[in-house]
């Protein structure tokens, strides 16, 4: 029998995004040193939708087919590298984070869809409200990232999102690694079984 695998739904980011964020990554670098910084990778970048946690592979099959039926339902869209920001407030920083705006109703709607299809086929919903982000570091250490804040700028950028993914993730001593389960066009509904 094949094992679990532990996934989540997640849009993918334009080349041009990463560079931004990489950059800004950069920047924040010797602002963080003291909290034990884990820095995102560039392939680790993206916007996750909904997390699912351990999915049996009966399931992973069926949000294949939830992905790919809700991808075709909603069209692409834009949206921005708002600002630069952390989980656990600016004194107490657990997680650095890039927040993502748009005006958009696609982003929540496809998020809030996603999670109560995964709650339908025996997935926890997360407890946290959906807060559209990318993740540039977390913090072994949390504290203060007031200076980082004050000093470091994000530089603005639109993005179009196209596709969702759905995402497996593996734990390893150097960080996750991601490996595509299914990916598929936003507005492009899948063809007929």
């Amino acid at each position: 029998m094949t094992a679990s695998v532990r996934a989540f739904f997640a849009l993918p980011l334009p080349a041009a995004a990463i560079e931004v964020l990489s950059a800004t990554r950069e920047h924040a670098r010797p602002f963080v040193t003291s909290l034990s910084p884990r820095f995102t990778t560039a392939e680790q970048m993206h916007v996750t939708l909904a997390f699912l946690g351990d999915i049996a592979p009966p399931v992973s099959l069926e949000l294949e087919r939830v992905a790919a039926a809700l991808a075709g339902r909603h069209p692409p869209f834009t949206a921005k590298l708002s600002r630069l920001t952390s989980f656990g407030g600016p004194e107490r920083a657990r997680v650095l984070i890039v927040e993502v705006e748009t005006d958009s109703p696609t982003l929540t709607a496809l998020a809030s869809e996603l999670e109560s299809a995964a709650a339908e086929l025996g997935v926890p919903r997360q407890e946290r409200a959906f807060r559209p982000h990318v993740t540039l570091a977390r913090f072994k250490h949390p504290g203060s990232v007031q200076a980082l804040l004050s000093q470091v700028e994000l530089a603005p950028l639109q993005l179009e999102f196209s596709e969702l993914r759905l995402v497996a993730s593996t734990l390893t001593p150097s960080g996750s690694q991601y490996r595509v389960i299914a990916a598929h066009a936003l507005g492009t509904s899948p063809p007929p079984a």
